[in-house]
């Protein structure tokens, strides 16, 4: 008789924040548990606590298709093809591609997320990794398998989303979801927001956490 798996898929937190005590960190670690209250296989990277190196350079390839001139998206592509990133990498990859689910918690800083996250989505999401050019087109659904999803602190109130200055949520955030998550094929979740985190009281900071709880014990 086969033996059936309970669990509900493997799931990758990364966290981007510099504060251990932050109300991001707070929100990775919350995802973590919910998640794995139900049933999902969770990793926490936690990259400002391990010291990752956000710098996409030549020390992420340890055999090079084009030694004399680094043309990353080429080099990328050997490596995935080859099993060649540099070990600290290479792990990242690995848990990347081994995620049904994956999950970026992050500052808003100047509308986007840190600096931190766009290393590691700029060396993470590599070529033969997250798609693949040029044999196959953007958007074509190369990681369909996978589900990804924003969970971020904001200084501002939701209001301040609106108008001609800086436009709504959906417009702030686009080319995360969209020129980032969605062209990978990922299939994207509606982003999870903590508004006015810096200034919100005690009360307010729980119900965010009882609202992302609840969001991500609902998946399956």
């Amino acid at each position: 008789m086969p033996i059936e798996d309970d669990s509900a898929g493997t799931a990758l937190v990364v966290l981007a924040h510099p504060e251990p005590s932050s109300f991001a960190a707070a929100l990775a670690h919350r995802a973590v548990a919910a998640l794995e209250d139900g049933g999902w296989t969770v990793t926490l990277a936690d990259l400002y606590a391990e010291g990752f190196d956000p710098i996409l350079s030549a020390r992420d390839f340890t055999d090079r298709a084009i030694p004399e001139r680094l043309q990353p998206m080429d080099e990328q592509l050997h490596a995935a093809d080859g099993g060649t990133f540099a070990p600290d990498l290479a792990r990242h990859v690995e848990l990347f591609t081994a995620a049904d689910l994956v999950i970026l918690v992050s500052p808003m800083w100047w509308f986007s997320v840190s600096a931190m996250l766009k290393g590691w989505i700029d060396r993470v999401f590599a070529n033969g990794i997250a798609y693949r050019y040029p044999d196959v087109p953007a958007w074509s659904g190369f990681l369909g398998s996978k589900r990804g999803m924003l969970v971020m602190t904001s200084s501002y109130e939701p209001e301040q989303f609106r108008g001609d200055r800086v436009g709504d949520l959906d417009r702030v955030l686009h080319p995360l979801m969209y020129g980032t998550l969605a062209y990978t094929g990922m299939h994207v979740l509606d982003p999870f927001v903590a508004y006015a985190a810096d200034s919100v009281d005690d009360v307010t900071r729980a119900r965010y956490l009882a609202e992302l709880d609840a969001r991500l014990r609902a998946l399956r």
